[in-house]
């Protein structure tokens, strides 16, 4: 009697075992990650305080209402929260792990993007990066997604993946602080320069967003500022509560250079932009120039909005800092590849 032979796996099969590995690997690693920044966090020195901090609190102690520009992130608190409360955490506790969650995944997205020690350093040690160190606030989230937008369309540029990946991170960022719509002019251009692109791996994860949030919205009760014109900064005159300077004055130039100092290595190297400009001939791959596009696009909105909070507003005027960092690691890597082993030469 003949021997059949066992067939080979499935495809579904060899997928559900990759999905298993991966878990396996990825959720104790982000835990891991998660408590390293969430502890970190805890020490003043290194984390300043945040400026809607108790806000930020107060508003996940008060059932699910969520912040109309930042509905994601206020979700995410509030369900990481109602998981720890019967552990006896505090909400300011919940916040800040759920920031360092963010964080911990940031970190391997960053690793996904260029898996070299120079990159993780220059984004690692940047204060834009502190919002993921345990901090109380909603900017971990946004910055999250906008990174795996960034590793998103790099894929797609090299043909490895689909452009609707990049869309779908885009708006689950923009669904977590509408700041992130400030970058969707680059979100454009790529699509603009790529023939490949069906229209609907945009409109399927636009109109998404749009149904997700409005359902938010209906659901839920809500609270937040109106985002109108009123949120940037006065030409010639103060024009409501809260305005503290008009546009170019020179209080307008020092919170603006405090933010950029506060975003910088360390909190101490404002090199960022000279790097930029000196580098500016090494930038020549179209995710490159996407990142620059970015870094651009968070110039000019941090520019023109308005810090209502001062120097308490670091974190939100930080954010602008994130392109740009994931720009300049990578240029340092083309600056000092990775040498390969010197071959022996022959007698």
């Amino acid at each position: 009697m003949q021997i059949q032979s066992a067939s080979p796996p499935r495809s579904h099969d060899r997928r559900w075992a990759r999905a298993v590995r991966f878990c396996a690997i990825r959720i104790p690693l982000t835990l891991a990650l998660a408590s390293l920044l969430y502890y970190l966090g805890r020490f003043e020195w290194i984390l300043p305080y945040a400026g809607d901090g108790h806000y930020t609190e107060e508003l996940t102690l008060k059932g699910w209402v969520v912040l109309m520009h930042s509905v994601l992130t206020t979700i995410i608190h509030k369900t990481i929260y109602t998981f720890f409360e019967p552990f006896g955490w505090r909400a300011w506790n919940a916040i800040a792990f759920s920031s360092a969650l963010a964080g911990g995944m940031a970190i391997q997205v960053l690793y996904a993007i260029r898996r070299r020690p120079l990159f993780l350093f220059t984004n690692i040690a940047a204060g834009s990066f502190l919002v993921f160190v345990g901090e109380v606030e909603s900017y971990a989230w946004v910055n999250f997604f906008l990174l795996l937008t960034f590793l998103a369309v790099e894929r797609f540029l090299n043909r490895q993946w689909s452009f609707w990946p990049a869309a779908l991170f885009f708006f689950l960022a923009a669904l977590c602080h509408m700041l992130a719509l400030f970058y969707l002019p680059a979100l454009f251009w790529i699509m603009r320069r790529d023939s490949r692109i069906n229209p609907w791996e945009f409109l399927g994860p636009f109109l998404g967003f749009i149904a997700f949030y409005l359902l938010f919205l209906l659901l839920l009760p809500r609270e937040g500022l109106d985002l109108d014109i009123s949120r940037l900064t006065p030409l010639f005159q103060i024009n409501r509560k809260g305005q503290l300077f008009t546009f170019f004055s020179l209080a307008h130039w020092e919170l603006l250079a405090y933010f950029h100092w506060k975003s910088s290595f360390f909190q101490c190297l404002p090199i960022e932009i000279p790097l930029l400009i000196l580098l500016r001939k090494r930038i020549h791959s179209p995710f490159q120039i996407y990142l620059l596009f970015c870094s651009l696009l968070g110039l000019c909105w941090t520019l023109v909005w308005h810090p209502d909070l001062g120097r308490l507003d670091w974190d939100l005027f930080s954010q602008a800092f994130i392109p740009i960092h994931v720009l300049l690691g990578i240029i340092f890597c083309d600056i000092f590849p990775l040498h390969r082993k010197c071959e022996s030469h022959s007698s």
